[in-house]
């Protein structure tokens, strides 16, 4: 039981971690070279409207993949 409830921390703790490991290719569910809110919210849940905005440098609604890099850097 005590080994079942380590394994089971461990996951627990690093999970958000893989999470916020998507790439810029696999969020860009589409292929259309930019990643929408739409996709951001797919691929990295917890990242915020507020965040993703924040990202958007050129207020275009859509990542680049250099806006993208700036997000998930933070």
């Amino acid at each position: 039981m005590k080994k079942f409830l380590a394994t089971l921390s461990v996951v627990a703790f690093t999970a958000p971690a893989f999470a916020q490991a998507a790439d810029f290719a696999t969020a860009d569910a589409d292929s259309s070279g930019a990643v929408s809110w739409e996709e951001v919210q797919a691929a990295l849940p917890d990242v915020t409207e507020e965040q993703f905005k924040a990202a958007d440098a050129d207020a275009n609604g859509d990542l680049s993949e250099e806006e993208f890099a700036t997000l998930t850097a933070g």
